[in-house]
């Protein structure tokens, strides 16, 4: 019993110098530990090859490659003297043969008729992407068992029930260096199998195979074409190899999806899940169509389809064992992470449409969240983040687990950020009234609060982003239940972080009202302008009114000024740079419609216009007052900068129109011009506007001259009738009060002299 042979171990050999060793390595502990023999098939390796492979034996047989594998595996099979028979190639090695020697040693096998192990199919060098197959290629050996077909090859029968053992080799033979290597591997393979199914063309599997090479060159039309004209060839009478059938199925619902022709995929899908395929197809099937359905925002069925494949998956993890019988090239990875992720992602997306948290959070974790991000569907983390503000408190628990589990990857905290960002962005009309209006939180607008309240939702997003720092400070203020606190420093400090990165935080903070949020915790969002150097703050300011305009800004000017005094430096300037960009605002208003041919006095902006210009220089000349000296305003103004020259040209500029000196006021004018040329626009309508006015003045002049002229020679009529009617005295009072008003009037004169002579004759 000693000397009998249980096992013989059969590989090809092929010019592999780089694997070859590591295969024959691993099988040795085999060697040695379990009566056996090693049979190696050389099929043309090559000098360096044949004196590796003459260290481990000299038990080789000398094979002419005649592109036919069966063939060459049976030359090793003829020669082979134990009772069992594994045949391998010299491309995959052995991880770890433990479980085989116990299978042998232990006389397990003596029960069984074909013993299974994995190939993991590597994708990757890396080895850290892979797909496993259970293939069985160790049986009991009987007179007429022998190898069959051209290429994947396999035992003509299996003798006995299977063995699923606890071992797999490694093969990276798949992986290869450029694709058109891939491309001439598939080819070779086609180029057999077409010649295979040619002399068998019912045998399903030779059909299953060849559409699996045409799926590798990634030709879904043809692999389709092949397996639908299979499927009509088994209606119509026995086929071979039907077991391979059922996955025919699964594959023409594969490429239709590749293809990304949904409605076919689901039209031909509810007809197979129903139909003759295996249970394991089936779960194939529900995967594809809790995607499809998915796309097609049809929720309900994608959630059924995606319960389907999970219950189908768990009996699986259960009893593996059970399903040996439906693994083929198409099944084989149903179950991978590669192809489970996706299926659970849309059920995830599907459940959560649903309302169907807890479920979503169960299929949500046995996903792979650590492959590269681009493999992963974005979708699943948007979906979950828009249910979120329509979510109640406990559905939204399921979420928040989610978040924290997605965050420790910081590249999908920044997709995660990027959707709440989206779904929070204010819009052009948020809220301005409600943000304007100094009131208190209870009374602001529906709108408000329900944009804060959705908002709410991402309150316990774990991320340090400064757009869940400011939700969770507003939801804090304004959501009373959301179990939020913050001391007034926090939320100082957190308006301070806010501002500093201003550019990107102001919209967000009008619309979720920041100021209002510190002054709920008794802060002072005005602290955000003392942080700043004041020279720093003007540069800022120049800045930021060159990208924005004075509308804008209201809000954040009354934020300010909510607990401070008005005449602060730092508010003064923020003022003055309003006053400007308003004053500018209706220059170029005024200038559109100008352009547009307006008349001058349907277009004349010029009051508003100026209202800017008075509140920059107010403000501007208030700074001075603080800055410098009395009598350096006073007498030596000429040492300011020309900005505070500027304001002082511009009050004496509204002192002189508004006392209708318009004549006066064009001298200011031209010294605004000179000292702020950026306000030459402005400047340009002033004095457009200033020219009307003196028109205006001169034409109103002329005017009263007329009619007094038409008034006094009424007067002078009701002179000479007093003069007729002897009334000298009366006659010389009249004279003398119009001459007042008409002096060097010689008609006057004439009538004083005359009835002067006539009272001193009377």
């Amino acid at each position: 019993m000693s000397n009998q042979i249980l096992l013989t171990i059969s590989i090809l050999i092929s010019n592999r110098p780089d694997t070859v060793r590591k295969c024959l390595d691993s099988i040795q502990p085999l060697l040695r530990k379990v009566s056996s023999e090693l049979i190696l098939v050389d099929t043309g390796c090559g000098e360096q090859v044949r004196g590796i492979i003459e260290e481990y034996t000299d038990n080789i047989v000398d094979f002419e490659w005649c592109r036919d594998f069966a063939r060459a595996r049976n030359a090793g099979l003829e020669r082979a003297r134990g009772k069992w028979f594994m045949y391998m190639d010299d491309d995959e090695w052995f991880e770890d043969v433990t479980d085989i020697i116990r299978f042998f040693n232990s006389g397990e096998y003596r029960i069984y008729g074909v013993g299974l192990y994995a190939v993991r199919n590597y994708v990757s060098m890396e080895g850290t992407d892979y797909t496993e197959m259970l293939v069985g290629r160790m049986i009991r050996l009987e007179p007429d068992i022998k190898f069959i077909y051209r290429i994947h090859e396999c035992f003509s029968r299996a003798p006995g029930k299977a063995k699923r053992l606890n071992a797999f080799v490694h093969h990276y033979s798949y992986v290869y260096q450029t694709e058109e290597k891939a491309r001439e591997h598939a080819r070779r393979n086609i180029s057999l199998l077409l010649e295979e199914l040619q002399e068998h063309p019912r045998n399903m599997r030779i059909t299953l195979q060849l559409a699996q090479e045409y799926n590798s060159l990634h030709d879904r039309e043809k692999s389709l074409e092949l397996s639908l004209n299979a499927i009509s060839l088994a209606g119509s009478g026995p086929v071979e190899e039907d077991y391979c059938l059922s996955s025919i199925y699964g594959n023409v619902i594969n490429c239709f999806m590749e293809l990304y022709s949904y409605d076919e995929a689901i039209e031909k899908g509810e007809q197979y899940i129903e139909g003759p395929t295996d249970k394991l197809v089936k779960a194939v099937i529900a995967g594809r169509l809790a995607i499809a359905f998915v796309d097609k925002e049809n929720y309900e069925k994608a959630l059924r389809y995606a319960e389907f494949y999970w219950k189908v998956y768990q009996e699986y993890l259960k009893n593996r064992d059970a399903f040996m019988t439906f693994d083929t090239p198409v099944t084989n990875t149903c179950f991978h992470e590669r192809k489970r992720t996706p299926v659970l992602g849309n059920g995830v997306r599907a459940a959560v449409r649903c309302g169907k948290a807890a479920l979503a959070w169960v299929w949500f974790r046995d996903m792979n969240w650590q492959w590269d991000i681009y493999q992963l569907d974005m979708g699943v983390i948007r979906e979950i983040l828009g249910r979120m503000p329509q979510a109640g408190e406990q559905e939204l628990a399921y979420y928040d687990k989610m978040c924290s589990e997605l965050v420790k990857r910081p590249e999908l905290e920044e997709v995660i950020v990027e959707s709440v960002m989206e779904n929070c962005r204010p819009g052009k009309d948020s809220d301005r009234n409600a943000i304007n209006e100094a009131v208190s939180h209870e009374r602001r607008s529906p709108e408000f609060r329900d944009r804060v309240r959705a908002a709410a939702a991402y309150r316990n997003v774990p991320s340090g982003h400064w757009s869940l720092k400011l939700i969770r400070m507003t939801a804090a203020a304004f959501v009373p239940d959301c179990g939020i606190r913050y001391t007034a420093a926090e939320a100082e400090e957190t308006a301070l972080e806010l501002w500093g990165i201003r550019e990107e935080t102001m919209p967000w903070m009008k619309a979720y009202d920041v100021p209002g949020a510190v002054r709920f915790f008794g802060g002072s969002f005005a602290k955000v302008m003392e942080s700043m150097p004041f020279p720093l703050w003007e540069k800022e300011l120049t800045q930021y009114f060159s990208r924005h305009t004075w509308k804008e800004t209201v809000w954040l000017a009354e934020a300010f000024t909510d607990r401070q005094a008005e005449d602060n430096m730092h508010m003064l300037a923020w003022r003055a740079a309003c006053g400007i960009s308003r004053a500018s605002a209706e220059a170029a208003a005024l200038e559109r419609r100008e352009n547009g041919g307006e008349a001058p006095e349907e277009m004349d902006g010029y009051a508003e216009m100026m209202e800017g210009l008075r509140e920059f220089a107010l403000c501007r000349t208030a700074l001075c007052g603080k800055i410098y000296r009395e009598e350096i305003i006073r007498g030596m103004r000429d040492i300011l900068p020309e900005e505070d020259q500027g304001a002082y040209a511009i009050l004496e500029l509204l002192e002189r129109t508004e006392a209708a000196q318009y004549a006066e006021a064009v001298e200011p004018v031209r010294e605004i011009k000179e000292l702020l040329p950026g306000l030459a626009n402005i400047m340009k309508h002033c004095l457009k506007w200033l020219e009307r006015q003196m028109e205006r003045q001169k034409q109103e002049s002329r005017q009263a001259a007329g009619e007094f002229q038409v008034l006094a020679r009424q007067i002078k009529a009701r002179v000479c009738a007093l003069k007729e009617a002897g009334q000298y005295a009366a006659a010389l009072g009249v004279v003398e009060q119009l001459e007042a008003l008409l002096p060097g009037d010689k008609e006057l004169q004439r009538l004083r002299e005359e009835m002067g002579r006539r009272l001193e004759n009377s």
